[in-house]
């Protein structure tokens, strides 16, 4: 069993107009989905017939809304209830643009959280592997992944980590590690203090390797987009170059890469396949206008097409 963990999930509510009319009303259709970064994970893993349960937290009347989303989606979900309302996020498809308005979530208790350590605690037990994805709400410290990883590791279960910021900050300099991180090019050039593109390569695998904050991270995955992925596993390099697709939805396809990580990591494939699955995901992901859903009839065709050279 995969076990995904979103803390901070939300209604991901998406309206789609040719133009916006500022100071004016807007009709719109809604297309509402259960969101937030760890959601996408276990739809598309759902959708690669992975076992996956859920977790974090839910809360108030948009908490049960959510739930019954997932319920629509077959993700399996076992989540703590917590007194705040779960979020809702709304972007506005326009003029061939996408404008966003982002709620920050509910605020935690230390109660509330007490009894999601005691969930997590119960469910890594089972688990093959797990993902924690997305942001922190707002009660619950920078800090807090890094006990989860720590969880995940006394467990003995490779635990893959997508967060940013603060959070990520205090991943990197914890003594526990986790297997796998997947910063995007621009991330991890603000970590490194650089200003990496594609093409310098070599540079970023000789500053990653001096710096102590991502020894002992099994993976290191720094995605680039149209340009694909590097990759360092144990003292091992690698370039993914991945095929032009004309694409409809990036939004997502990140947490779809994760997905096929996840997937192949849990299944114990080797290092080329890893980097296969979560590309192809991420790549058949940026296909489909649904947002964590994969256009499994390009499978075949985008798996096969992509490289993965050693450095």
């Amino acid at each position: 069993m995969i076990l995904t963990v979103t803390m901070n999930p939300s209604i991901d509510t998406r309206y789609t107009i040719d133009h916006l009319v500022v100071d004016d009303v807007n009709r719109v259709v809604p297309q509402k989905t259960a969101g937030g970064k760890g959601l996408n994970v276990s739809r598309v893993l759902c959708q690669l017939g992975d076992d996956v349960i859920a977790t974090g937290l839910l809360g108030g009347h948009m908490g049960a809304f959510l739930a019954d989303r997932m319920d629509d989606d077959g993700i399996p979900h076992d989540f703590v209830s917590i007194e705040g309302e779960s979020r809702i996020c709304i972007a506005v498809i326009h003029d061939g643009a996408q404008t966003e308005f982002l709620e920050s979530g509910p605020t935690v208790s230390a109660d509330e959280l007490v009894r999601f350590d005691a969930k997590f605690n119960e469910l890594v037990g089972t688990a093959s592997c797990v993902t924690i994805s997305g942001s922190l709400p707002a009660g619950i410290d920078a800090d807090y992944y890094v006990k989860l990883v720590e969880a995940a590791h006394a467990a003995g279960v490779p635990v893959l980590v997508d967060t940013s910021g603060a959070s990520l900050d205090a991943i990197l300099n914890a003594p526990v590690k986790p297997t796998l991180i997947k910063p995007n090019l621009s991330e991890i050039c603000g970590l490194l203090g650089a200003n990496y593109t594609p093409d310098d390569v070599a540079e970023l695998e000789g500053l990653l390797a001096s710096d102590e904050r991502f020894a002992g991270i099994s993976w290191v995955v720094v995605t680039m987009g149209a340009a694909g992925a590097v990759a360092f596993h144990d003292g091992r390099g690698y370039r993914v170059v991945t095929p032009a697709i004309k694409a409809v939805n990036a939004t997502g396809s990140g947490d779809s890469t994760v997905a096929g990580f996840a997937h192949a990591i849990a299944a114990g494939m080797d290092d080329e396949d890893v980097l296969r699955w979560g590309n192809t995901c991420g790549k058949l992901n940026a296909m489909d206008p649904q947002t964590g859903h994969l256009v499994m009839s390009e499978w075949d065709s985008v798996f096969n097409s992509i490289e993965v050279k050693r450095l």
